[in-house]
């Protein structure tokens, strides 16, 4: 959906701005960013800035596109030191940073990357929008420290995942809305489009989690059912054990423990976790389209662009 000329102008935009920032004098610099694609992605949180400044302005302005390029900068760094942290293989079809260099070139590359990103907000000279992208980096570094601290849980409850989930993903998603609203000049805080980033951040996850099981590697760019072998309880595996009688929870405990991938996922899909995992997610979509519905924009024509990238969110596969 992200190929059609509605959202295909605006990742150009998007993209142009990267590509300069990937133009960097020094050699090493140049050699760090011949090993990231930067390029790729889906661009998901940068063109919500784009089209929540066109929302309020009626077009889109200079500082949205570099807001949209900081904020993708902040997230690719986040990736970076996820998989550092996870010790990941395969990230978007191609080895990670650090089984291609190395830890050492992967951490200095995550905080380049956040640095060049803070470079760009600073730039905008926007107090609000710098205690925005603030917040949102405190966020995402608490629930990755707190999802960290839950390795290996295999009763992790549901309202501990939503809360780890809520802060690493679902921060940035927020942050991003409300940044596209200051790009397009609005005063103040808009409650209701905090909470259309906020439910679409959780399904954005969700759906994540659900891919992580039933995806191929093909389209996922990186081996399927990672997230258990990384000791991670996901929403599915939650579900399933809340749908399973002791005996079956056990067990799947047990598998999960000894980061038995196969029989696990088996598992979890007759148990009902995968059913459910879709289930909550459509929820917060519909949430986040009803939040987005309240919010009083001046071109609420754009709102269904907005819409669109939401319907996206939840009908990707992968």
């Amino acid at each position: 959906m992200l190929d059609n000329s509605e959202f295909k102008s605006r990742l150009v935009l998007i993209n142009k701005r990267l590509a300069y920032i990937e133009k960097a004098r020094h050699k090493s610099i140049r050699f760090l960013f011949k090993n990231i694609k930067l390029m790729s992605g889906k661009r998901v949180r940068g063109l919500l800035v784009l089209l929540t400044c066109e929302a309020v302005c009626g077009k889109i302005r200079s500082g949205a596109i570099n807001t949209a390029a900081a904020i993708e900068l902040l997230h690719h760094a986040t990736l970076i030191h996820d998989d550092i942290v996870d010790n990941s293989r395969k990230r978007r079809g191609d080895e990670t940073l650090n089984k291609k260099l190395g830890y050492e070139f992967s951490v200095l590359t995550g905080d380049y990357l956040l640095s060049r990103a803070n470079s760009l907000i600073f730039g905008e000279n926007d107090r609000d929008l710098l205690r925005i992208m603030t917040e949102s980096v405190i966020e995402i570094c608490e629930g990755e420290i707190e999802e960290v601290y839950n390795k290996g849980n295999a009763g992790l409850a549901e309202h501990q995942y939503l809360e780890i989930r809520r802060k690493k993903t679902a921060s940035l998603i927020r942050a991003s809305v409300e940044a596209g609203l200051l790009a397009g000049g609005a005063k103040g805080r808009n409650k209701d489009l905090a909470e259309f980033g906020v439910y679409l951040g959780m399904a954005f996850q969700i759906k994540d989690d659900i891919l992580d099981m039933t995806s191929s590697v093909r389209k996922l760019g990186k081996t399927a059912g990672s997230d258990i072998r990384e000791g991670k309880a996901t929403l599915p595996y939650i579900l399933a054990l809340r749908n399973s009688a002791n005996g079956g929870r056990e067990a799947m405990k047990k598998l999960f423990e000894r980061g038995n991938v196969k029989k696990l996922i088996e598992k979890i899909k007759n148990a009902g976790g995968i059913r459910d995992a879709e289930e909550k997610a459509l929820a917060y979509v519909y949430r986040a389209k009803t939040a987005l519905r309240r919010a009083k924009l001046k071109y609420p024509a754009k709102k269904e662009l907005i819409e669109k990238l939401a319907d996206y969110v939840i009908e990707r596969n992968y």
